[in-house]
């Protein structure tokens, strides 16, 4: 009985050390910032703009107000508030499109 106790203590400390390990990041979930050498274009975010959209893991220079933030959308969420990615932007929802265009090993076709 003491040894399946033990068991028992031992495997649960294992399961919670590793469960943050498994926790989705900002990142995983709205992509990250880009590197400007891998963009594709530049998209001006104008007060009229009702949503932007796209690819998955396309790259994109967000000109928004006059502050330009580069983002490689490569997160899993398909939609994207604007405001997540660039403080004070306007609350715009950015589509990302199902894509294997922008992947790495793609080719890019």
């Amino acid at each position: 009985m003491k040894r399946t106790i033990i068991a028992a203590a031992l495997l649960a400390t294992g399961v919670l050390t590793a469960a943050p390990s498994y926790a989705l990041t900002r990142g995983d979930l709205i992509g990250e910032p880009g590197v400007s050498g891998n963009l594709t274009r530049t998209i001006h975010v104008t007060p009229n703009a009702r949503a932007i959209n796209v690819y998955y893991s396309e790259t994109v220079n967000l000109d928004v107000n006059g502050q330009t933030t580069t983002w490689k959308f490569d997160g899993v969420k398909p939609v994207v508030n604007l405001q997540d990615i660039v403080p004070g932007a306007p609350s715009i929802n950015v589509y990302v499109e199902p894509s294997d265009r922008f992947a790495p090993d793609s080719g890019g076709s």
